[in-house]
């Protein structure tokens, strides 16, 4: 009887191992979602801009231009030292003597101070140092220039920097750098880069390519190889704006792209036909959302580019 009872025990336990070693091939885990591609800005970078972030005592801006202005190269080395100008303006024997000099008093923070922006044109640069107020005393927490030949007339000073309302706060500023390479044909890409200054610090808060021309030929083809005479020649143009969302100004914008073509003629200088973009020539628009980061001190783009809402 004890006998009959285990084998029927072992029977009981051994069916639910037989069955499950014979039910097939055990569930697979559901696929990954695959991760989601970052959001990629339309257009960003500083091409020629150069920007510096530093933390240094300095003179008061006022006293830096008189000093930028003295005979005695010791002094005037030491007031270009402190604005950050390069390397090679340095040296014995060829201490710069500034071309010009711009001082702007505007409130850059997010604090009542009034920080200066003090740019020097130089022999092949301009550059432009970005000072507070620390108690009784300045500091200088910036340095933004680019590589610019003094005779050339499309870039000075007051081209290269200037001073409009913030993004963020409109009792504040920024300063807005725009700055251009032209090759030997003439085609040319422009940048512009937005600055404040946020707890004492300078930060990049938005840059992208402003404007761009491309006038190279058109490739040629079979209607325009019959002709003994080629097609005129045009140029791509594109220009690029900020315009504030009307249901957030203070924290999301637009940037907008719009492209044309221009004849040469008409498209003869980067800056003097500006005012033509939205109006005349470019038809073709495209929209990407942009919003202020607090953790990045940066507008970054919250979608990809697409066309632009109808307004």
């Amino acid at each position: 009887m004890r006998c009959s009872i285990t084998l029927f025990a072992i029977a009981l336990a051994a069916s639910p191992l037989s069955a499950q070693r014979h039910s097939g091939s055990p569930p697979t885990a559901p696929p990954r979602a695959p991760a989601p591609a970052p959001i990629v800005p339309v257009s960003s970078g500083m091409g020629a801009i150069q920007f510096i972030a530093v933390n240094y005592g300095v003179p008061a801006p006022q006293s830096l231009t008189r000093q930028l202005r003295i005979d005695d190269d010791r002094t005037r080395s030491a007031a270009l030292s402190a604005v950050g100008a390069p390397g090679q303006y340095l040296q014995r024997g060829h201490i710069a003597m500034p071309r010009s000099i711009q001082l702007e008093f505007a409130a850059l923070g997010n604090d009542s101070d009034l920080d200066a922006i003090l740019t020097v044109e130089l022999d092949q640069h301009i550059v432009t140092a970005i000072l507070v107020p620390d108690g009784d005393n300045w500091r200088r927490v910036a340095t933004v220039f680019v590589a610019d030949p003094f005779d050339d007339p499309r870039t000075t000073p007051s081209t290269f920097v200037r001073t409009a309302r913030s993004l963020l706060e409109r009792d504040r500023y920024r300063a807005v750098f725009h700055a251009d390479i032209t090759d030997a044909k003439g085609n040319y890409t422009e940048n512009e880069a937005h600055l404040r200054i946020l707890n004492k610090h300078a930060v990049i808060t938005m840059s992208f390519v402003s404007a761009m021309r491309d006038c190279n030929p058109p490739p040629p083809t079979a209607a325009s190889a019959d002709k003994h005479t080629p097609p005129p020649p045009t140029c791509t143009v594109l220009r690029r704006w900020l315009q504030p969302d009307p249901a957030d100004p203070t924290q999301r914008f637009t940037l907008v792209t719009a492209t044309g073509r221009l004849s040469a003629q008409d498209a003869a200088s980067p800056l003097d036909y500006s005012h033509t973009f939205e109006s005349a020539h470019l038809r073709s628009f495209s929209c990407q959302p942009f919003q202020y980061s607090d953790a990045t001190q940066h507008f970054d783009p919250t979608a990809a580019s697409g066309p632009c809402p109808p307004k």
